[in-house]
């Protein structure tokens, strides 16, 4: 019976940044690019409104001011949504490409084909599982909690003694947060039991979702210490990067003393504060690049080895295609 290495696994990603260093700065690229740009179509007229806003407090506003703001932040979150999820199915394609399909390593191994799109469905419809299965789970969670809370207030307005009406309250708050980790736990159980599925899926062009349930059975454990290993990482790495932002925040606000104030950032134009904020885009920016593709790589690296270690007839079929 086939098993899985958590070690290997769990280190699928590091390797494939070591191996691949350029690709996963690409990958990172693509997403910070998708996003500048729609910053750069949104960002200006949307901060110009707000920044026109705040100098006319005191006075009504412009009703089609106000529609314009709305209309322009709905359309830029509608772009950036929709673009980061074709832009996610193709970093995340690009990563079990470069684990599966080792020899396909053109354009950094990102593709928009059909294996992408059969990825954008299947992460749509784990995403609906695990929500639903979360809703569901969180109903009759709250009907408890907040029936004996009611329940504690109701007693200590009638003028019980507060030894009896705290343990209730108490009680309400320690199943609540008991319960929340059982919604957790159970979340984190169907992930593993499903994330195979998009591997699949990618893999054969086809929408494979459930046979995930067969080949993951039994090794649930064994994924959730690999993913906890790879979340480890990301955590170190997350540390790093907001050291790097903190301190970046820290020496722009405190080399520019505009920025420490309110008023004086208010009466100039937007361009000019935009450009005193320059260094912290920059790093941001790439802070971002480097993220999106370590963060792909880690992930999708771990979970298509651990796919390959279950279905070892995927080597065999790749070295003969």
């Amino acid at each position: 019976m086939a098993e899985i290495q958590i070690g290997d696994a769990a280190t699928a990603g590091l390797k494939l940044i070591a191996r691949r260093p350029l690709s996963v700065l690409a990958w990172g690229l693509l997403a910070s690019a998708y996003v500048t740009t729609i910053l750069v179509l949104f960002g200006g007229g949307l901060i110009a409104s707000i920044v026109t806003l705040a100098q006319n407090r005191g006075t009504p506003p412009d009703p089609a001011q106000i529609f314009g703001l709305i209309g322009g932040f709905m359309g830029a979150v509608l772009l950036l949504g929709i673009g980061l999820v074709v832009i996610g199915a193709m970093i995340q394609g690009a990563v079990l490409r470069s684990e599966l399909e080792p020899d396909r390593r053109a354009f950094a191994s990102l593709r928009l084909g059909s294996q992408e799109l059969w990825l954008i469905a299947v992460n749509f419809v784990v995403g609906m599982i695990l929500w639903v299965a979360q809703v569901v789970m969180a109903i009759p969670l709250g009907i408890v909690t907040i029936a004996m809370g009611a329940s504690g207030v109701g007693l200590g307005a009638n003028g019980h003694d507060p030894g009896t009406v705290l343990p209730m309250m108490a009680g309400a708050i320690g199943i609540r947060l008991l319960g929340q980790l059982v919604i957790l736990g159970v979340t984190l159980w169907l992930w593993t039991r499903l994330c195979m599925g998009p591997v699949m899926s990618f893999r054969e062009r086809e929408f494979r979702l459930f046979e995930s349930w067969t080949l993951t059975k039994g090794h649930s454990g064994q994924i959730f210490v690999t993913m906890l290993l790879v979340w480890l990482m990301l955590l170190a790495v997350g540390i790093v990067f907001w050291i790097i932002a903190g301190a970046t925040i820290g020496v722009t606000i405190f080399a520019n003393a505009d920025l420490q104030n309110l008023q004086a950032l208010q009466s100039i134009p937007p361009a000019a504060w935009i450009g005193k904020l320059l260094p912290l885009v920059v790093v941001f920016s790439l802070l971002l690049v480097v993220g999106v593709g370590i963060n792909n790589a880690l992930v999708w690296g771990a979970v298509a080895r651990m796919y390959r270690q279950l279905h070892p007839e995927a080597d065999v079929a790749t070295t003969f295609a």
